[in-house]
């Protein structure tokens, strides 16, 4: 067998070798990860449980209401969007309730045409007000629990089409209730105006 050869066939064993173990490494980052990525991925499905005629909705042992909804700067939006955020209310009746928020909410926003839009970093809020339905303790990084029969408010920012705008409604869903979410209808249109917090 020729030097050249032998050089070949070594060559094409290493490649063999690290093809395997690209496979290898690619495998078991999927079986790690995988998993993991509905965590960050928006669910869809469930019951849409929407608040009765002059009330908040009850969903999760808490009450929820849609404070207000209206425009809002943003930052390189793309052409032909707006931001908007929504001011959401939600009072927790007891202390499962709490518990039930304390991993945090899930909100969008969907228009008449059923198109859906997740929360944007590049919409700029209303001043005050949390962006989370939750307090977080500075030291120990845990949720702080809200306290039952008291309102907690948080915003939800978007970036959305300029034509879906008027018919918005608002969906929060919490982490461990897959089976219903909560759906907040505005009572007019969106305000031109950032939402005011009360």
């Amino acid at each position: 067998m020729s030097e050249r050869r032998a050089k070949r066939q070594k060559g094409v064993r290493h490649l063999w070798y690290g093809l395997g173990l690209v496979a290898g490494v690619a495998a078991l980052v999927a079986v790690q990860v995988l998993p993991k990525l509905e965590d960050y991925a928006l669910r869809t499905g469930g019951a849409a449980i929407a608040p009765a005629a002059g009330s908040g909705a009850a969903f999760s042992g808490s009450t929820w209401r849609l404070i207000g909804i209206g425009a809002t700067p943003g930052e390189d939006l793309p052409q032909g969007t707006t931001g908007v955020t929504a001011i959401i209310g939600v009072t927790p009746g007891d202390d499962a309730a709490a518990k039930a928020m304390a991993k945090g909410c899930e909100t969008a926003v969907r228009d008449a045409r059923q198109r859906v839009w997740t929360t944007s970093s590049r919409v700029k809020g209303v001043a005050g007000v949390s962006t989370l339905c939750t307090q977080i303790d500075r030291k120990t990084y845990k949720p702080i629990l809200a306290k039952p029969g008291v309102e907690v408010r948080f915003q939800a920012s978007f970036a959305v089409p300029a034509d879906a705008v008027s018919s918005l409604r608002v969906e929060v869903r919490l982490p461990d209730h897959y089976e219903s979410f909560v759906r907040l209808t505005p009572p007019g249109p969106p305000s031109a105006e950032p939402p005011r917090a009360g």
